[in-house]
């Protein structure tokens, strides 16, 4: 199995996760997106598949900011670039 990979992204006026191309619901603040896409991420990783959480960032690059290899669960609060 490969790595699963959660992008949090903001597209049309509000936050969202994407995930091997579908997007969630919009999400209000990024925050929240953030926190069920890592809550999404660790149900894979319980159940043997690796994965990452991606973040766009305010200079809209995407940066890794939880990884189910190296990071606990719960994660910290969304990183603020």
């Amino acid at each position: 199995m490969g790595t699963s990979h959660y992008f949090v992204l903001y597209e049309d006026g509000a936050w969202k996760i994407q995930c091997d191309g579908e997007n969630s619901e919009p999400y209000a603040d990024k925050h929240q997106a953030f926190k069920d896409a890592v809550g999404l991420a660790h149900l894979d990783d319980r159940n043997g598949r690796e994965a990452q959480v991606i973040v766009q960032c305010e200079d809209d690059l995407f940066r890794p900011e939880w990884d189910s290899s190296r990071d606990s669960y719960p994660p910290p609060l969304v990183p603020e670039h």
